[in-house]
């Protein structure tokens, strides 16, 4: 973790304008082309479900503003970052789950597919509110959604993304994943999250499914 120099940056003029709004977060939601994944996860064995957050967080900690975070009256960015996402529990409720990034989506899966029976179990609703080398993840399977708006607390000094998968669907037979980004005004603009978008696509297009 490294201490930015809010005076040397170069977005310190937009950082201070959007620092303190009341509600200083944008939503950018967009499909992404997931037919390549869809087919890879099929040979491999693999659970989409943890194929799309591995690439998703791998994708992120490629861009430095998704690493930014506010700590107190400093602004730091992280060397990695992590995911939580809610689980869905027997019984219709849903728990936290956190997963540690992997080298490759094997290991991911692995170490994922692990994670997700352990906190099952446990179906606790703890959050660690003091980590944020995260970023928020859920998963609305049941709607393909056009837009997506977070339950969030309007506290300015909360800067960790969030990112939701919705249902994926057939269309021109394509395989299309709804994807919601959340973010923070005064970490990033949407040049930053059109990167997110463009890199993980490239991602997906470069795997061999057959």
């Amino acid at each position: 973790m490294r201490e930015i120099e809010i005076e040397k940056w170069k977005r310190r003029k937009t950082f201070e304008f959007f620092r303190n709004f009341e509600n200083p977060f944008f939503n950018l939601t967009a499909p992404v082309d997931a037919t390549n994944l869809y087919h890879f996860c099929k040979k491999n064995d693999l659970s989409f479900s943890l194929a799309s957050l591995f690439y998703s967080i791998q994708t992120a900690n490629e861009i430095p503003e998704f690493r930014l975070r506010l700590l107190g009256e400093k602004l730091v960015e992280f060397d990695k970052i992590h995911a939580t996402q809610t689980i869905l529990n027997d019984d219709e409720t849903f728990s936290f789950c956190y997963f540690e990034l992997k080298d490759d989506v094997f290991e991911f899966d692995e170490a994922g597919r692990k994670a997700v029976e352990k906190y099952k179990k446990l179906k606790t609703f703890e959050v660690e509110v003091d980590r944020l080398d995260l970023v928020y993840y859920s998963t609305i399977p049941w709607v393909a959604f056009t837009s997506f708006k977070n339950a969030t607390r309007l506290d300015a000094s909360k800067t960790v993304p969030r990112i939701v998968f919705g249902k994926l669907f057939e269309d021109g037979g394509k395989m299309k994943l709804p994807h919601s980004v959340e973010v923070h005004h005064s970490m990033m603009d949407g040049i930053h999250v059109g990167k997110y978008f463009n890199q993980l696509q490239e991602k997906i297009d470069n795997l061999r499914p057959y």
